[in-house]
């Protein structure tokens, strides 16, 4: 891992591919780190031919990054990533964005116009009492051993609509092992202060070609508020999928043909910029 002063904090990111190639930086959501984002996109890059650049951070509090708990806060957050992401790149990079990591993404989006963001449910509100989602997953899929569901998270159990042990190996090769102190502490007062900050996303400040995926039986954050939020936004497109739950990279059939799509798209954007 390489790590990036801040200032205020260090925070660590892995990097693969050409340096000289398209950049893509890759946020993740709460609780997991840059490796669940790796274990998600890597797959798409295989081969000689992917001259893209891509750059897995960890955000503060998780991972190898510091866990600055006097700065735990969504603008501490986005003060950090605003700061690498000018230090690293002469011209602002396209942002993938998973739940917490798309919401970052489109809070950087309202200050710097980057070429094109890849969301993957992210929440449109802090406030978790402002987010319409639906009560219950309806038509759940649950293909799990008695063993297997034993052993399963309460939070996979809880959000994934497509329960099988092919989901759940997937799913687990994303967690980070092991218990750390001062990364719970840090990632239950960002939480906190992000639900008492509630802020949300204002469309009018932002230029960049957004592309959103979403579940529709997304306990977490929904997925109403995202189709209203890509209506109003320039160059949007909205993905939403019934069968879905909020683990869209192991549930979605389509996950991966629609992020090679948007690659196309994120290469053209760049190359008409010049």
């Amino acid at each position: 891992m390489e790590k990036y002063s801040a200032g205020s904090s260090l925070l660590a990111y892995a990097r693969f591919g050409p340096e000289d190639g398209l950049p893509l930086v890759f946020l993740h959501g709460a609780t997991v780190d840059h490796v669940s984002m790796k274990n998600s996109f890597e797959q798409y890059f295989r081969g000689a031919g992917r001259g893209y650049a891509r750059y897995y951070i960890d955000l503060p509090g998780h991972g190898e990054s510091d866990c600055p708990l006097l700065r735990a806060g969504i603008a501490e957050v986005l003060n950090d990533l605003g700061s690498f992401l000018r230090y690293k790149f002469a011209r602002p990079p396209c942002l993938v964005g998973y739940s917490m990591g798309g919401f970052l993404a489109l809070k950087l989006a309202e200050a710097t116009p980057f070429p094109a963001l890849f969301l993957i449910a992210p929440p449109v509100y802090t406030d978790k009492s402002r987010i319409k989602k639906p009560l219950k997953i309806e038509g759940a899929v649950d293909e799990l051993s008695r063993d297997e569901r034993k052993s399963a998270d309460s939070r996979y159990l809880l959000l994934a609509a497509k329960k099988s042990p092919e989901t759940l190996k997937r799913y687990r090769a994303n967690l980070t092992p092991g218990f750390f102190p001062a990364r719970w502490i840090y990632q239950a007062r960002l939480i906190r202060n992000a639900i008492a900050a509630d802020l949300t996303i204002n469309p009018r400040k932002i230029a960049s070609a957004t592309a959103f995926l979403v579940g529709q039986q997304d306990l977490l954050v929904g997925y109403r508020d995202q189709f209203e939020l890509s209506s109003k936004l320039k160059f949007s497109e909205y993905h939403s999928f019934y069968d879905c739950g909020h683990f869209l990279p192991v549930e979605c059939s389509q996950f991966g043909s629609i992020f090679l799509n948007w690659l196309e798209t994120a290469a053209a954007k760049c190359g008409a910029r010049g």
